[in-house]
């Protein structure tokens, strides 16, 4: 566990604030005996900081994803694909054109 402590670069002091975050009842010196292979852990409070590493890991892990061109379908983030095909398909003006409205001039 003190290896994926590492990797994820967190000190023993943010690893306990996530530990305790997650319902971990250790103290920062028991976690930290724990890490140093000293002091056991009962398996609930092993599984506990367990997830916290996890969950570091994984925060880790997604700053270093590489972003996709274009968002998975449903993704409510970047809506210019959108934009261009409504553009495209008619259903909207081009950016920087104003629709001007039907007049009749009879």
């Amino acid at each position: 566990m003190d290896a994926a402590r590492v990797r994820a670069e967190l000190t023993v002091q943010d690893l306990w604030l996530r530990y305790l975050a997650l319902g971990g009842t250790g103290d920062a010196f028991d976690l930290d005996g724990y890490l140093q292979g000293l002091v056991p852990l009962d398996t609930f409070q092993q599984d506990v900081l367990a997830q916290a590493l996890n969950e570091a890991l994984e925060d880790s892990y997604r700053a270093y994803r590489i972003p996709l061109s274009t968002p998975p379908p449903g993704d409510p983030g970047d809506e210019r694909l959108g934009r261009i095909i409504d553009e495209l398909m008619g259903e909207r003006p081009a950016a920087g054109q104003v629709e001007s409205p039907d007049v009749d001039t009879a």
